[in-house]
């Protein structure tokens, strides 16, 4: 399989005559991204004989900045594609050490880049509040949005500008049932999604035996 890197010099929309530059080492893609203007769009990107991974992408951060900064295009790691692709595994790693980007891309909003694969001591035995028919995002209480401050759920869908989203309030409880309050990265909220319901689904089978 023919495995090239990309670099795209500004993918703003509106703008014509995109220059795309192929690169057959990493190293060099690296280097090329790195000397294009940060004013602008700049993509890095992993390209094979069948599909292309997008791996870094400059954004403003806020209105009005001057320029951009570099933020993880997407979470390959958690989609599963790392565990299939070992040379996107390389090209991630490579640029998460050498870049250092500290946001994600996500659809519709930029968040933290998950610094683990597991939760914190304290939420290891913690669970989400449980909604209505399981509707666990009731349990977010307010939203930290980059800029504006804390804010209800609701209010993050009205910001004009992409919402840089950085941490929750979220209701949870012990495995006992007892009340507990938590401040989250939107990283951990999701590992603690997924053992809340594995949790309930565990006991779920434990009941039916």
């Amino acid at each position: 399989m023919c495995m090239t890197y990309y670099t795209v010099d500004d993918l703003r929309p509106g703008r014509p005559g995109w220059d795309v530059r192929q690169f057959s080492a990493l190293a060099e893609a690296i280097d090329h991204y790195r000397a294009l203007p940060m004013n602008g769009g700049r993509v890095l990107g992993l390209a094979d004989d069948a599909h292309a991974y997008e791996l870094i992408r400059c954004v403003r951060l806020f209105p009005g900045d001057a320029q951009g900064e570099d933020v993880l295009a997407a979470d390959y790691r958690r989609s599963g594609l790392t565990k299939k692709d070992a040379a996107l595994k390389v090209a991630l790693d490579t640029c998460l050490e050498t870049l250092h980007p500290r946001f994600l891309l996500e659809p519709e909003r930029l968040v933290p880049v998950p610094q683990s694969g597991k939760l914190r001591g304290d939420l290891r035995e913690a669970l989400l509040w449980q909604g209505y028919e399981e509707n666990y995002d009731s349990a977010i209480r307010s939203v930290f949005v980059g800029g504006v401050g804390w804010i209800s759920p609701q209010d993050v869908k009205k910001q004009r500008q992409l919402p840089l989203v950085l941490s929750y309030r979220v209701d949870g409880m012990s495995k006992d049932g007892a009340y507990l309050s938590f401040e989250l990265e939107p990283w951990e909220y999701d590992l603690l999604l997924e053992q809340t319901k594995n949790h309930y689904k565990n006991k779920e089978k434990r009941n039916t035996k």
